[in-house]
């Protein structure tokens, strides 16, 4: 039977709006059934849990006009099974994914899941798409930190924002994504850096540091050579995204292809070589879009002509 002690808690912290210290004795009353051999019952206080921080979004609408304006709920459109990227990734996002859902276990052991992510790499490779597919597998909302909203000119401005947005990690547990992080993590002590850029530095450090709410935070760069080497060591895993190699390529093509009889896939890898995952989308996309409106099948040769016009605008764009 749950001990009286636990339910009075359970209901004060409820009552104070605690809805950290809320799940923290919830999944300690299912700790108690399951050890007592009531599994059933432990099963449906662990899933009535889950049901609560699915629809944790709503308490966002009682935050204030700034917080809105920092934090962005987005959509959740991918699934493990979207992602192409190389083995490795894979086995360090799944191993991302069962330490969150056997955290409690690893807790027994004083032992921490990982939760705090710095990846880095070319942009188009995935990272973002890695977020909400984390998200969407454990059932968590997905946040994006708006960084551009978050950094100002102004002096213990962007502090002050950073502890706010820590303090909703800390109370609404979700997938937050800061995006573009090097605008927080530059290194101290490089040419251009100003003071106010240490100090925005050294916060978000004590902050990530300090941090032991249950949400999941990812930090994603284009630029990682201009990170400051202490991050590192301040996230639990660090994922290098990459260009996708050969075989990522042919994956990426049946699917996006899939609908067309004459293309050849494996005679296209060439082509394709030096473009990351949302560029080879993107030039698939167009080549269906011609097929559909011209009321043509797709070729090869429509393909390649798609592949030139994107590379010449990148070589612009650079």
């Amino acid at each position: 039977m749950i001990k009286t002690d636990l339910i009075i808690s359970l209901i004060r912290s409820h009552v104070n709006g605690d809805d950290t210290q809320f799940k923290r004795i919830a999944m300690q009353m299912s700790a108690a059934e399951a050890k007592a051999g009531h599994s059933l019952v432990a099963s449906s206080i662990h899933e009535a849990i889950n049901s609560a921080i699915r629809i944790q979004p709503l308490k966002f609408k009682s935050l204030n006009a700034e917080m809105t304006d920092l934090l962005m709920i987005a959509d959740k459109r991918y699934s493990m099974k979207d992602m192409v990227v190389s083995f490795d990734i894979k086995n360090k996002i799944d191993r991302v994914l069962k330490e969150y859902i056997a955290q409690d276990k690893l807790h027994k052991y004083n032992l921490e899941n990982r939760r705090k992510l710095l990846l880095y790499g070319v942009s188009g490779t995935g990272k973002t798409m890695t977020a909400e597919i984390l998200a969407h597998e454990l059932n968590l909302p997905f946040i994006i930190v708006r960084t551009e909203k978050v950094v100002t000119k102004f002096m213990g401005e962007t502090g002050l924002k950073l502890g706010k947005i820590f303090d909703t990690i800390a109370s609404i547990p979700a997938v937050y994504l800061f995006d573009e992080f090097d605008a927080i993590g530059a290194q101290r002590g490089m040419d251009n850096e100003v003071g106010e850029q240490r100090r925005i530095l050294n916060t978000f450090l004590q902050l990530l540091e300090r941090d032991s709410s249950s949400s999941i935070i990812i930090a994603a760069t284009n630029n990682v050579e201009v990170l400051d080497k202490a991050l590192f060591r301040r996230f639990d895993d660090a994922i290098e995204y990459t260009l996708p190699e050969r075989n990522e390529i042919i994956s990426l093509l049946k699917e996006a292809l899939c609908m067309s009889k004459e293309v050849d896939v494996y005679s296209l890898c060439d082509d394709f070589e030096g473009m990351s995952q949302a560029e080879i989308k993107i030039v698939c996309a167009d080549a269906m879009k011609e097929g559909i409106l011209a009321g043509n099948d797709i070729t090869n040769d429509m393909i390649r002509s798609l592949i030139k016009q994107r590379k010449s605008l990148n070589i612009k764009i650079g």
